[in-house]
Formats: structure tokens, C-alpha cells, sequence
């Protein structure tokens, strides 16, 4: 989410520069709820969020009628640059060094980040995003489809996920065995079967594959 928070302060602050008619009209709060309502009304643009953006600031463009290719094209490439420039936890490359001879490591997402554009390119096999199958997390279609690229069954993955319903009941859903990643120390969702294990940090996950 600070990787997130950062690309929109910047993309916004692009906009009071080149597009200012938009920002006296629209507070960064206000095209939040633009973002929100687009996604409401068409479940494509949950899905698929790269085109949701596109379209928000080809509306935009043709709101305060200035020219819609630059404005898409340049404002989605700003955030979309930005929204990679990501600062991991400290435990992230040390525990994937370990586990990269191991075993094979990918991810599944909902947003519209490519782990490929970031350094995990380095470490996963695979990594798949919502719109490559139009189905998000829970959706048991997006997990088939990654075990489906990557040859395994779904009882031979383990899914290491920080969002209970997303991550643990999705996965857990499509068969996988799963860990919840607590960095924030918060209580378990009673509504939900807990994942087999949780953990604080991803040293701990070490200890888990060595038992």
C-alpha cells in the first residue's frame, strides 16, 4: 500500500502540473471515489485495473477537454512505473534465496503490478495477474490456472498470503495448503477456518519447511 500511496501523491501532482483544470476540480480524494465508483459499476475494471485507470483519465480528459491519447498514455506509464518501485521487507530476498533451490516460488495477484518488472523476476517461475484469467482472489480459477502453468497439483502448493479471505480462503478453497502472514500482529477474522499456520515474518516460514 505505501508503494501504491506514493504512485498516486506522484501522479497526482503530475496531473496540477500538466492537466490543472482536473485538480481544481477533482482533490485526490475526490478521484479515489472515481476509482471506486468505475469499479462498481463494471466488474471488468475490478479485474482488470490497468483499463480501469486508462479510463479514468480518458474521462477526465474529455471532462476538462484536453487531449485524451497523451493524457492516458503518459499519466498510466508514470504510475505504472512508479507502482514497481517497491521497497520489500528485509526478509524478503534472504528467505527466497533459501527457498529458491528448493523449490519453485510464483505469486498470484489482484492488482496490476507484473512481479517481472520487479527483483522477484529473479526468484518466481511464474507469477500470474487477475486480468490474465479475468478471475481475482478468492476465485478458486485464478489458483487452478497458476498450479495449471507451473504443472502441479493443487495439494502440493503451499500459499503464503497476508489477506485472510483472499490469500487463506481463496487458496484453501482451490486445495492448497496455506500460511497467514501477520506482520501486524492483528486477530485472526472469526468468520473464517484459520490457515495451518501463521507466522510474523518470513524467517518463521523457514522454520516451518525445515520441520
Amino acid at each position: 500500500m505505501p508503494t501504491i500511496v506514493r504512485a498516486e501523491q506522484a501522479t497526482y501532482a503530475w496531473l496540477q502540473q500538466h492537466y490543472p483544470r482536473v485538480t481544481e476540480a477533482y482533490n485526490e480524494q475526490r478521484l479515489l471515489q472515481l476509482r471506486r465508483d468505475l469499479m462498481h459499476d463494471n466488474e471488468e475494471y475490478r479485474i482488470d485495473l490497468s483499463r480501469m485507470r486508462r479510463e479514468m483519465l480518458a474521462q477526465l480528459a474529455r471532462e476538462f477537454d484536453y487531449a485524451v491519447e497523451p493524457m492516458v498514455e503518459q499519466g498510466f506509464e508514470l504510475f505504472y512505473r512508479l507502482r514497481h518501485d517497491v521497497e520489500f521487507f528485509d526478509d524478503v530476498f534472504p528467505v527466497l534465496d533459501r527457498l529458491k533451490p528448493r523449490f519453485q516460488l510464483g505469486s498470484i495477484s489482484n492488482g496490476n503490478a507484473s512481479a517481472g518488472l520487479t527483483a522477484l523476476d529473479d526468484y518466481f517461475a511464474y507469477y500470474i495477474n487477475a486480468v490474465d484469467v479475468m478471475a481475482r482472489k478468492p476465485d478458486r480459477r485464478i489458483f487452478d490456472a497458476f498450479c495449471q502453468q507451473l504443472q502441479i497439483e493443487p495439494a502440493e502448493c503451499l500459499y503464503v498470503g497476508d489477506d485472510p479471505e483472499y490469500d487463506v480462503v481463496g487458496a484453501r478453497a482451490a486445495g492448497m495448503r496455506t500460511v497467514w502472514v501477520n506482520r501486524e500482529h492483528i486477530d485472526w477474522p472469526d468468520q473464517y477456518q484459520p490457515a495451518e499456520a501463521e507466522i510474523n515474518n518470513l524467517h518463521q516460514l523457514l522454520e516451518l519447511m525445515d520441520d
